[in-house]
């Protein structure tokens, strides 16, 4: 990444290690980078430099429970611990207010940490690509165009058990990016994929998508910025 980077480990309160990587000024303004589903914290590599580069950074990558090298354990598979895991890395990190940047699933981590926690622990907030409800319900037709309904849940877990997840990795790299990407960045994408676990990837994305945080937006009352294409 260019930069000295110190690899940390963090010990939840139900006793999961959830792995970290921290960059930049420890005198710095907090930022924190929360992947989506399926991600991991190198996820974001290619967006680093260019973070750092600003200065008076301090920056943080984490791999949430069940997704890098963080633990994997067998319970926990809702947003809202995400969430409490983000709340207790940042009070590890010395309760300094942080900017929070959600892509995908990560957003739904924020959303979730303001409805349990509030805003006290955050500078502000960057959502991407994300949508506050994925399922489609009456009068709401602006969800995920991917998995929406339990009939698409019940595919995507089809194809993450049965079809394997190398094979799933490979479409789920062509399917988010809009460009083509280095090859070197997609081997490291795939390859992160494949550490997780397909049946807790299918749990947890049947807890994500039926998650309604339209409700939570207006209590949002720090800085942010949404970003959607």
């Amino acid at each position: 990444m260019g930069h000295v980077m110190s690899r940390q480990q963090l010990v939840t309160t139900d006793g999961v290690k959830l792995h970290y990587v921290k960059l930049g000024q420890n005198e710095g303004k907090l930022v924190v980078l929360l992947h989506g589903w399926s991600g991991s914290h190198r996820s974001f590599e290619p967006i680093v430099q260019p973070l750092l580069s600003q200065g008076g950074i301090s920056l943080v990558l984490v791999d949430q429970r069940f997704h890098g090298d963080s633990d994997k354990p067998s319970w926990g598979l809702h947003v809202h611990r995400l969430a409490a895991d983000l709340k207790e890395l940042l009070e590890s990190l010395g309760g300094q207010k942080a900017v929070v940047v959600g892509t995908s699933m990560g957003a739904a981590v924020i959303w979730a940490f303001v409805e349990l926690f509030g805003t006290k622990l955050l500078r502000g907030c960057v959502f991407v690509d994300q949508a506050p409800l994925q399922n489609k319900v009456a009068g709401w037709e602006l969800g995920s165009k991917g998995c929406y309904d339990a009939d698409t849940l019940a595919n995507l877990q089809k194809q993450l058990v049965e079809g394997g997840l190398e094979k799933f990795a490979d479409g789920n790299v062509e399917f988010c990016s809009n460009k083509e990407l280095p090859t070197e960045l997609c081997d490291v994408l795939r390859a992160e994929t494949c550490k997780c676990d397909p049946v807790q990837l299918g749990a947890l994305m049947a807890d994500h998508t039926q998650l309604d945080h339209r409700a939570t937006l207006p209590r949002i009352n720090v800085p942010c910025l949404n970003v959607y294409g």
